[in-house]
This record gives C-alpha cells, structure tokens and sequence, in this order.
C-alpha cells in the first residue's frame, strides 16, 4: 500500500474507533459505585494500553529515525520527494500501535454487550 494511503487509514480508523471505545468505556464507568470487577479492570486495561501504545510508538518513530540521523542528519530536514516518503512511513509506524489498539478494542467491546 502507498504510505499516504496507509497514513490515511490508520488515522481514519482512530478517528471513527476511538469515540466508539470511549463512549462504551465511559457507559461502563457511569454504573453507581462500588463498580463491577469488569469495569475496574477495564479501567486499569484502559491505562495500560495507553502507556504501551505511547512507548511502541516512541520506540518505532526513534528506530525509524536512527539509521537516518546517523548517516546524513543534514539531508533529512531537506524537503525532497524521498524525505517526504520517509516522514510518512515514520509517522505510520508511529501511528500503528494506536490504530491496532483501537480497532481490537473496538472489537472486543462491540462483543461485550
């Protein structure tokens, strides 16, 4: 797939699965305390997979760039067709572990009720 279009689907599938999983999680969370174990582990999963997709994507954009930096620092901030197809796939490695998370949770809890 073309990177442009990868970077457009990876960033339509956050923006439509994103509202989608807030919404059920934050349904969840509205019951009258003391919450169900489901909801409490649900709510510690919530937190968890936001830390692990940040540092996923932290690490894929800083080993996208290494290699880059390393050889010709100066040439990467040049504009130029090749660097502009290099910023993209960068930013969709970045962006995958968000997408990936989003769209199995939006799965998962399309299942659950």
């Amino acid at each position: 797939m073309a990177p442009w279009y990868t970077f457009w689907t990876r960033s339509m599938d956050i923006a439509w699965g994103a509202p989608q999983v807030i919404t059920k999680r934050l349904t969840m969370m509205n019951a009258p305390w003391p919450w169900p174990a489901a909801t409490v582990l649900e709510s510690q999963r919530m937190v968890w997979e936001k830390t692990l997709a940040a540092s996923q994507a932290w690490w894929s954009t800083w080993l996208a760039m290494w290699p880059h930096l390393m050889q010709a620092p100066d040439k990467l901030w040049r504009p130029s067709a090749r660097n502009t197809q290099h910023w993209v796939r960068t930013a969709n490695r970045a962006m995958l572990p968000y997408s990936s998370t989003v769209n199995a949770n939006v799965k998962r809890l399309g299942k659950a009720r």
